[in-house]
């Protein structure tokens, strides 16, 4: 299993220089960690790529699959060996390498503003799958740009399947996403709302129907159906439900 595990870190230098010394201003991050903790529905946790495990995981039951924070922390990636799908980890090994070679080919100052995100089942104590979206951004870097920390965060994931993997950097006006078939990214422009998409999505989002959110926005319900339709078009979305997921992973609303 050790050596699967290493896979997680193919890509990433062995060697980051990181000395005893550079631990002492940790606890700083941990404490942040906890406290975001404590005001979201997500779980956190800190990886820490050069001692290849987690410097922190957070006490939220719903994903951590009847193992404890300190039971995850002290397994480090062999806790996703156990709990995700034996296929799926090979999807994993994939967008991790893939991920890492798009950002160690990117600017040490651009790496910091950069996310990727993407959906993956766990198997929860009770055998049952739960479909999860992971998000993972880097904290500190060590002085050759390699990455050091990165805060992940872990939520219920909007999709309803697996991968949708997206890369988005601060202040660019494109994102990336991951082609398993192509094996390359694709890089496209940002997607713009205007105020009324906005609206209707996120009204969408509460569970108002057509009528009702027309009622809301004092507008008729074919103007609703209209701005419905584009939004689908804008998101290549099949429905509302996929259209709320898409919107939300791109952080449109």
């Amino acid at each position: 299993m050790q050596h699967e595990i290493q896979r997680f870190f193919r890509p990433i230098n062995p060697n980051l220089h990181i000395i005893e010394s550079d631990y002492e201003q940790l606890q700083v991050c941990v404490s942040m960690a906890e406290a975001m903790a404590r005001s979201t529905n997500s779980s956190l946790y800190i990886i820490d790529y050069n001692r290849k495990n987690f410097l922190y995981v957070s006490p939220n039951p719903l994903f951590l699959c009847g193992y404890t924070a300190e039971e995850v922390q002290q397994k480090g990636y062999a806790f996703y060996m156990e709990v995700v799908p034996e296929e799926e980890i090979q999807m994993l090994f994939e967008i991790n390498e893939a991920g890492f070679n798009f950002f160690n080919r990117q600017p040490k100052e651009k790496k910091l503003g950069m996310t990727i995100e993407y959906d993956f089942h766990i198997k929860a104590s009770d055998g049952h799958l739960h479909l999860i979206h992971h998000r993972l951004t880097p904290i500190l870097l060590n002085s050759d740009g390699d990455m050091w920390l990165a805060l992940c965060s872990v939520s219920l994931s909007p999709a309803s399947t697996v991968g949708n993997v997206l890369l988005t950097a601060k202040e660019s006006s494109t994102h990336w996403i991951y082609s398993f078939e192509g094996k390359r990214w694709k890089e496209q422009a940002n997607i713009e709302l205007s105020d009324r998409e906005e609206s209707i999505l996120q009204l969408s989002v509460k569970g108002l129907s057509n009528q009702e959110i027309a009622e809301r926005l004092f507008i008729d319900i074919n103007t609703v159906k209209f701005y419905k339709k584009k939004l689908f078009q804008k998101l290549q979305a099949e429905n509302i439900t996929e259209a709320i997921g898409i919107a939300a992973n791109l952080r449109l609303i």
